[in-house]
C-alpha cells in the first residue's frame, strides 16, 4: 500500500536550500498552476511561502477566492498582480542573503534594485522577470508574455520543446474526463479535481522541456 506523504509548506521543505534549477522547476508549476486558477476566475491572495505546499508530488496554493470584479480593470488587476507576486517570490528565492522565511519583498523596492540582482537569475529567465519586476511594477501592465511557463516556452522553441509535444499532452487531457471538467462551464464543483489535473499536466510538460524534477522523488 502506498504511504501518502505529508503535506509541508515551502519554508518546511527546505526550498530556500534548492538549487536554481529546483527552484525554477517549482516556479514553472506554480505559474502554470496560477494561469489555470485565473482561467477559472479565481486569484491567489498569499504567496507567502507559508502557504504553498508541497504534498505527494502537488504543489498547491492555500489561499485564493473568487474573482468578483466590480468594473472591467478588477479581473486585469488581479491577474496582474498575481503575476508580480509570484515573481516576486522568485527574486526573494534566489537572494543568497535573504530569508524567505520574511514573506515577500516590497514591489517597488524589488523593481528599483532589480538590476543590482539580476545575476541572481537563471541567464535564461532574465527577460521575463526583467518585464514583470521592473516594466509591469511601474507601468501596471501586463507583460507581452505574461506567464512564465509561456516565456520559456517561446524561447524554446527552436529546442526539445516541441508544440507537437506540447499538444499530444493537451490533446490527451482534453479527451478524459477530467480533462472535460476543466470546461466545464460549472467549474466551481469541479474545481479540486481541476487543480489536481492542472498540477499533474504541469509536471508532464516540464518533463518535455527536460527540467526533470529531481528533487521530487
Amino acid at each position: 500500500m502506498e504511504t501518502m506523504e505529508r503535506e509541508r509548506n515551502l519554508i518546511d521543505l527546505g526550498f530556500q536550500n534548492f538549487s536554481k534549477e529546483e527552484k525554477r522547476n517549482v516556479f514553472l508549476i506554480l505559474d502554470m498552476v496560477m494561469k489555470e486558477y485565473h482561467k477559472k476566475g479565481y486569484m491567489i491572495t498569499s504567496f507567502n511561502p507559508k502557504d504553498i505546499y508541497y504534498e505527494n508530488q502537488i504543489f498547491s496554493f492555500s489561499k485564493f477566492e473568487k474573482i468578483s470584479p466590480v468594473n472591467a480593470n478588477d479581473e486585469a488587476d488581479a491577474i496582474l498582480n498575481n503575476i508580480i507576486s509570484l515573481a516576486n517570490l522568485a527574486f526573494c528565492s534566489y537572494l543568497p542573503i535573504y530569508d524567505i522565511n520574511q514573506g515577500l519583498l516590497n514591489s517597488r523596492v524589488v523593481s528599483k534594485y532589480y538590476e543590482k540582482f539580476e545575476n541572481n537569475f537563471i541567464p535564461m529567465d532574465r527577460g521575463y522577470y526583467r518585464s514583470v519586476l521592473v516594466g509591469s511594477v511601474n507601468t501596471k501592465k501586463l507583460p507581452e508574455v505574461p506567464y512564465f511557463y509561456d516565456y520559456i516556452k517561446n524561447v524554446m522553441k527552436d529546442t526539445d520543446l516541441s508544440n507537437h509535444n506540447n499538444s499530444n499532452v493537451m490533446a490527451f487531457v482534453k479527451a478524459t474526463q477530467a480533462g472535460k471538467l476543466m470546461s466545464d462551464k460549472n467549474e466551481e464543483a469541479a474545481f479540486s479535481t481541476i487543480f489536481y489535473l492542472t498540477c499533474m499536466v504541469a509536471s508532464m510538460l516540464i518533463a518535455f522541456v527536460g527540467l526533470g524534477l529531481y528533487f521530487l522523488k
